[in-house]
């Protein structure tokens, strides 16, 4: 008596079981659902997830009205990612497969971003003058011109940058910073710097010398004192009549020798670097808002249009 009043209760709840059960798989195969999911971990960070959520919307809804969005946020999770060259993919395959689009030049200022970021100034400055030429009465293009600037000053082509931030138009929201920019940019010719052939011809003439021009005293005396020991150490043995101890001692001292100048010129050139580089990040720090200001609009939400 007991198990069949059992079973008929549990035959009675299985149709209430199966339509809880539609009900929370049609709520997570919701397509709205699904993206906002998506677009909450791309906030939060957690972008390789996000971009498997983006993936899986695209699976499930290929022809939906926002699936060109989720192309680009798959792209925009792999840049936020760091990951450069298949962020670089994502949005080439947006820029060739939707060129009518206005997310295309979005897309495409990206990929300019994207070789900025991982240090690829030239194809940067490529991708830049694409969109100038291309788009040349937007905002993206008025971006990609204020960007070829700083490329620029991140190769150190100091006079090409004052004329690029000097060409930056009146009524753009960038020329303030451009001019700042452009002045700043004719310092860079001026910074002190080291001459890393002085460098090394001061420690040809006397070990050490050279690192005590770039201001690595402590190097300058370790060069100074082992060259030292080498050279008193092979005199004392010519002295003593042993040559081929002396032979051995000075063979030994011309690689100390020589490293002594390479790593004064190297020294020089490390300094140079130095300099360049906090004079650089001293100015990104100093345009801070204006750079946040740039990559402000990553995802263009408002301006898609869409093919159906």
């Amino acid at each position: 008596m007991y198990r069949p009043c059992c079973l008929w209760f549990l035959l009675g709840l299985a149709p209430l079981f199966l339509l809880m059960a539609a009900q929370t798989r049609a709520g997570q195969d919701d397509p709205q659902r699904l993206l906002g999911f998506a677009d909450s971990l791309l906030q939060e960070g957690e972008y390789f997830r996000a971009i498997t959520e983006y993936k899986r919307f695209l699976f499930s809804y290929p022809s939906h009205p926002r699936a060109l969005e989720a192309r680009y946020k798959i792209g925009l999770a792999y840049f936020r990612g760091q990951e450069w060259e298949e962020a670089i993919l994502r949005f080439r395959e947006i820029v060739e497969a939707y060129p009518q689009e206005e997310i295309a030049r979005d897309a495409l200022f990206m990929i300019g971003e994207a070789y900025y970021r991982k240090g690829d100034y030239p194809s940067a400055i490529r991708v830049y003058q694409a969109i100038t030429a291309h788009y040349p009465q937007t905002e993206t293009a008025t971006k990609a011109r204020y960007r070829i600037g700083w490329s620029l000053l991140r190769l150190r082509q100091w006079e090409e940058a004052a004329t690029q931030f000097a060409a930056i138009e009146e009524q753009s929201p960038y020329y303030p910073s451009a001019q700042t920019l452009m002045q700043e940019a004719k310092k860079g010719e001026t910074l002190p710097r080291k001459s890393p052939l002085l460098a090394g011809i001061l420690s040809g003439l006397l070990p050490g010398a050279g690192q005590a021009y770039n201001g690595r005293y402590r190097d300058a005396l370790v060069a100074f004192l082992l060259n030292g020991a080498f050279i008193l150490g092979g005199i004392e043995a010519i002295r003593a009549g042993n040559e081929a101890l002396a032979g051995a001692i000075f063979f030994f001292e011309g690689g100390w020798y020589s490293g002594n100048v390479y790593g004064a010129i190297n020294a020089a050139h490390k300094f140079n670097r130095d300099v360049e580089e906090r004079f650089l990040q001293g100015l990104e720090l100093q345009h801070h808002s204006i750079l946040r200001k740039l990559g402000s609009r990553e995802i263009p939400l408002l301006h898609l249009s869409w093919r159906f």
